[in-house]
């Protein structure tokens, strides 16, 4: 009988010390290096993997396919930690980059969720003026000065243009129900995710050519101010300069070019998606973004060259001129 005790006891203490429950994230593949910053982070700020968890229910709910946009939240988030980490910033904002990078999509694919309806509209402009009361956006004294400019129809409906603003509300709510972070905390995220779509370029233009006035995308993007606000937008900024998602048949940035862009086939994509991305890699905000930039440029631009044709060193901009979507 004490053997039985015995033997039982030492079940329960190996059940005890492994998780009732794997992770949610383990069911999808993250590539070195970012699977070990994502670990480090975890480990270090535990409460992090319930906004992890609402990440990825969320991708499962509105993505029929959701393995690419739960990979591209998750390698910005192990980014944002990282520069937080290299510069030596304190804990609270090594804990709140990865939080702030969890969450800024949160809203892209939600299509219940668009500010062509007046209530959801009235929901995001109090947000806004809370926060710029509270002292945030200052140096964009043109943010949302003009809410209707984010109810018109051609910005209104498109998640791509408006979800750094509903994104922010739902992230909101989440950290509330979440344990451990406080209203600042709150605000400090809700901002940064506000303010990380600014770079963007073609963004910008899409809310400038609705609202037929150039510099109206100031109504709609802040632009980052706090170290939060930066690190969040770099890791988006430079995730999508991730090698695969770029110049394979089939790629994320490929499709966007033919569908978005016009483009037709492999030498009009390399082309459009060169120009794009020519434009992109001058947005970074921070020093470590900026070197993080080049080096993912540098290696994808030989790929994009082939695509086209080009030889090494020609200037695609010279020979080729600027991809016709951008002519008319």
């Amino acid at each position: 009988m004490k053997r039985r005790i015995a033997f039982a006891g030492m079940i329960l203490l190996l059940l005890s010390a492994c998780p009732a429950f794997a992770a949610g994230q383990d069911a999808y593949p993250l590539p070195e290096p970012y699977l070990k910053l994502e670990k480090e982070y975890l480990k270090a700020y535990p409460k992090l993997q319930p906004l992890m968890d609402a990440m990825i229910k969320n991708s499962q709910t509105v993505l029929k396919n959701p393995d690419q946009d739960i990979l591209h939240n998750r390698v910005c988030t192990a980014l944002a930690y990282q520069m937080a980490v290299r510069d030596k910033k304190p804990e609270r904002l090594r804990m709140l980059a990865p939080a702030g990078d969890l969450l800024h999509n949160i809203s892209k694919d939600d299509k219940s969720f668009l500010l062509n309806d007046p209530a959801k509209l009235e929901l995001v402009s109090g947000m806004v003026a809370r926060l710029k009361k509270a002292g945030y956006f200052k140096k964009s004294p043109d943010f949302f000065k003009d809410p209707s400019l984010s109810a018109l129809k051609n910005v209104s409906a498109n998640l791509g243009l408006i979800h750094h603003l509903t994104g922010a509300l739902t992230a909101g709510d989440i950290l509330k129900k979440a344990e451990g972070f406080s209203q600042k905390d709150v605000d400090d995220m809700q901002a940064a995710i506000i303010a990380h779509s600014t770079g963007y370029w073609y963004f910008r233009d899409a809310v400038d050519e609705a609202a037929k006035r150039k510099g109206a995308w100031k109504d709609v993007y802040p632009e980052p101010e706090s170290d939060l606000d930066k690190y969040v937008h770099d890791a988006d900024l430079i995730s999508q300069f991730e090698r695969e998602s770029v110049a394979p048949d089939g790629s994320k940035w490929r499709q966007l070019a033919a569908k978005r862009w016009k483009a037709n086939g492999a030498k009009e994509e390399g082309h459009v998606v060169y120009y794009v991305f020519s434009r992109l890699f001058d947005e970074a905000k921070t020093k470590q973004g900026r070197a993080l930039a080049k080096e993912q440029w540098d290696a994808i631009k030989p790929d994009l060259l082939k695509l086209m044709g080009l030889a090494p060193g020609q200037d695609p901009l010279k020979v080729l001129g600027v991809p016709a979507f951008w002519k008319q």
